[in-house]
């Protein structure tokens, strides 16, 4: 199945799961026992927006982003005025069509900048005093870059923000350690208008922060981590979906990282996420975890990623470079099993750590036969003993060959074993020639 259709199933569960409240009113809550409102609305609106879905009810939509306050399970007031709703109230109404000068624009972009704490240049998650959170200041940036073209003031709060979250990743702050927080800035600073930013900081975060997220799945794939916010009277906690916002922060990296192995482990769970069940009542849902519940908020991030993939790809892969992925027996990726040596219908297939156990046997064998063969050169007799150097000599090559061959994936087998050759017929060679002269 094409990530179209995944898109198009998941965009039907946003459709049949909107809740009409009244007359005038729709959205989505986080789950299915967690009233409509606007923050979860506003990311559903930007998640169809982005790969071009139509919403369904969008004026009952929209109304609802726009509301500040609804009604909790409890019946009482639950207010939606803090950092983390303004920003994505305001990226929803950007993201519909919303002008500059509207007025619920204007009053979530002044919320914003209000809110901005001096002392850092990041946001809360809760209303209130709370300490910086790296996913509302995130997602305040990403609201505010909508607004930077024609407000100075916005695009001046923006960049204060991105710096703020650039200098917590180079300094290695207890801010970015999470997962979800390395995945955010990294998604962040790879936005067109962020990265036109430029300089050597911000590239140098943008890395240690996928690598960040590529060494947490490594050991952690799907996990879900934790964030408290309180809003209002209601406290909450903020479970944060790890494996999709990964896999959309690492598919921002081009062919760097959609090779690599973790990487397309973990986009290939993120797909088993998805309900495909055509009986299942939450078909193209999809799943928090492995075993989670399907959610809206799991669903909305999840169509981030898949649309971030299907970008990177339609840039960095053609159709012949896919083609020719799909016939070959190696990887891309070192650690992939690469075919090193074909004898008839027999192939030799490593990959890099068995390369590197083979340069490391092949070469303490090589040299100790070498060193017995000089040490015992007399016994043996001259044509032993060369014999014997040789051998040690070809063995040592050997490993340097399978090592190579295994780590060099984009060089053909044959140029890789043409270096090694001429590496040792100008090094090693006379080398040998002088010690057995």
């Amino acid at each position: 199945m094409y990530i179209d259709e995944r898109i198009d199933r998941a965009a039907d569960w946003f459709a049949r799961s909107l809740v009409r409240i009244d007359g005038e009113h729709a959205g989505w809550g986080w789950s299915t026992d967690v009233p409509p409102n606007p923050q979860d609305s506003a990311e559903v609106l930007c998640a169809l927006s982005r790969v071009g879905r139509p919403v369904p009810e969008e004026p009952l939509v929209l109304a609802m982003v726009r509301r500040d306050v609804v009604r909790h399970s409890n019946q009482d007031e639950w207010a939606f005025r803090a950092p983390i709703d303004a920003a994505w109230r305001l990226r929803a109404l950007r993201c519909s069509g919303g002008a500059a000068t509207d007025d619920h624009v204007i009053g979530c972009r002044d919320l914003l900048v209000a809110t901005q704490d001096p002392d850092t240049g990041g946001w809360a998650l809760a209303d209130g005093v709370a300490p910086v959170s790296v996913t509302a200041t995130a997602a305040a940036v990403r609201g505010l870059v909508s607004l930077a073209a024609t407000d100075e003031l916005a695009a001046r709060t923006a960049l204060r923000g991105t710096m703020f979250l650039v200098s917590a990743m180079l300094d290695g702050d207890a801010w970015v350690s999470p997962n979800y927080a390395s995945a955010h800035i990294a998604s962040l600073l790879a936005i067109p208008e962020i990265a036109a930013l430029g300089g050597p900081r911000v590239r140098r975060a943008y890395e240690l922060a996928a690598d960040r997220v590529l060494e947490c799945l490594e050991t952690g794939l799907g996990k879900l981590e934790e964030e408290p916010i309180r809003r209002g009277s209601v406290t909450q906690t903020w479970h944060h979906a790890t494996l999709p916002l990964s896999v959309a922060a690492l598919a921002t990296s081009g062919d760097r990282l959609i090779f690599h192995p973790t990487f397309r482990r973990a986009f290939a769970e993120l797909l088993d996420y998805q309900q495909l069940s055509p009986i299942h009542a939450d078909r193209g849902g999809f799943r928090t975890s492995s075993e989670g519940f399907i959610t809206s908020y799991s669903t909305a991030h999840a169509i981030h990623a898949l649309a971030q993939v299907r970008s990177e790809v339609g840039d960095w892969v053609n159709p012949a470079t896919v083609f020719d992925m799909l016939c070959q027996r190696g990887g891309v990726h070192h650690t992939d099993p690469q075919e090193v040596v074909q004898l008839g219908k027999s192939r030799l297939v490593m990959n890099s750590p068995a390369g590197a156990a083979f340069l490391a046997v092949g070469a303490s064998a090589g040299f100790t036969i070498v060193m017995l063969a000089l040490l015992f050169a007399r016994p043996l007799g001259e044509l032993g003993s060369r014999a014997l150097v040789a051998w040690g000599t070809f063995l040592v090559f050997l490993g340097i060959y399978g090592f190579a061959a295994t780590r060099l994936t984009r060089l053909s087998k044959r140029r890789v074993a043409a270096v090694v050759f001429a590496a040792f017929t100008a090094i090693i060679f006379p080398v040998v020639a002088f010690l057995l002269a």
